[in-house]
């Protein structure tokens, strides 16, 4: 199966600040108690085999976003709860992904993008201490994808 991948047309990735990152390990960190229907870019809302059907059909433009929290050394995929479980569902080894950096992380900040409450403790921090930049490569941020890469 082939999903088109416009998402390479998206500025960040022009700027580098997007990567093919393992679903696997994106998996791990997205929230369980997202609703079960998804929206779409023009938010329509729709069921989750909708959801993976319009994005065989259209292909993908936006990188999923898994957003740290510098001082408070939480992280969670902010955007892309319900592509990356149908990713899983149907195969799909890797998945766009770019790094929003901001000081606090979760669902108590004002700009959430999901309704989810999960958050995830990263007690060793991140690659980074300090916000040089909104948007940054997963490898650049997280040392066991910088290992993989």
């Amino acid at each position: 199966m082939d999903i088109k991948e416009i998402w390479k047309k998206h500025p960040l990735y022009e700027q580098g600040k997007i990567e093919l990152v393992p679903t696997e390990w994106v998996w791990k960190y997205y929230g369980r108690d997202v609703s079960p229907e998804a929206d779409l870019l023009d938010g329509t809302i729709v069921s989750m085999d909708a959801l993976w059907e319009n994005i065989l059909q259209v292909g993908l433009y936006n990188p999923l976003i898994m957003r740290v929290g510098l001082e408070n050394k939480k992280f969670r995929l902010e955007s892309g709860n319900h592509r990356i479980q149908v990713f899983h569902q149907h195969g799909v080894r890797l998945v766009p992904v770019t790094v929003q950096v901001r000081e606090e992380c979760g669902p108590h900040t004002e700009d959430v993008m999901t309704d989810a409450t999960h958050n995830f403790e990263a007690p060793e921090g991140f690659l980074i201490s300090k916000i040089t930049d909104e948007y940054m490569a997963p490898s650049e941020v997280f040392s066991d994808l910088k290992a993989s890469q």
